[in-house]
């Protein structure tokens, strides 16, 4: 079973688009956004309010986001610092654009 450390290092059966482990410190930090893939954070420290396809839930160790293509998402509040999760951006669908995508209202943070 091979090991990823990175985008490189992936399998070619294994067909997520990104991975890797994110930090939040402050929400403000964070953008509202969507993405050409279903997207998932398995979170394993901290606590924080996030909305996801028009929900808002805290989340905190153990719990898993889960976001389907195109709903957006957001950090709104970091409860408990640090917070961070290991996320999956599933297979690229639709338009297959890579990366964080906002709505032409909307312009993502500094």
């Amino acid at each position: 079973m091979p090991v990823m450390r990175g985008p490189g290092d992936k399998p070619d059966w294994v067909k997520w688009s990104a991975f890797g482990v994110g930090e939040v410190k402050e929400a403000s930090k964070f953008d509202l956004h969507f993405h050409d893939a279903d997207e998932y954070w398995l979170v394993f420290s901290g606590r924080a309010r996030v909305l996801s396809e028009g929900n808002e839930y805290v989340i905190g160790p153990g719990d898993i986001l889960c976001t389907r293509m195109g709903e957006e998402h957001d950090v709104l509040d970091v409860i408990e610092e640090p917070f961070k999760s290991f996320y999956i951006e599933d297979e690229l669908k639709g338009q297959r654009r890579p990366g964080h995508l906002h709505r032409p209202d909307e312009e993502p943070s500094a």
